[in-house]
């Protein structure tokens, strides 16, 4: 029964030990770290505030936006591309021909 108990008595002491002794250290390690993470943050934030100012000059205006715009193609030029069941468009035949979407050209 003793030797049962002795490995149990040296567990909860050093479980005592490192509970009490833990939160000095725990304590000085976030005043530490603070202190460093306040100067990372600061140093985060201007990086931040540097980047929106380039992205607030390089603002593109509407008129600039070329929205659904697809360049042009040749006659005989690959037009469409198929993935599956779905079509996509590649580029607008000239005028006088068309996109065969049976075999991607325009005829």
């Amino acid at each position: 029964m003793a030797s049962c108990r002795l490995p149990l008595v040296f567990v909860s002491v050093y479980l005592l030990i490192i509970l009490v002794y833990g939160d000095e250290t725990v304590g000085i390690r976030s005043a530490e770290t603070s202190d460093n993470n306040s100067q990372e943050e600061k140093e985060l934030i201007e990086a931040l505030q540097d980047v929106l100012e380039k992205l607030k000059s390089k603002r593109i205006l509407p008129l600039d936006k070329k929205l659904g715009w697809v360049p042009s193609c040749d006659a005989g030029e690959q037009c469409a591309v198929r993935k599956g069941a779905r079509i996509g468009k590649l580029c607008n035949c000239p005028r006088g021909t068309t996109c065969n979407f049976y075999i991607l050209k325009c005829l």
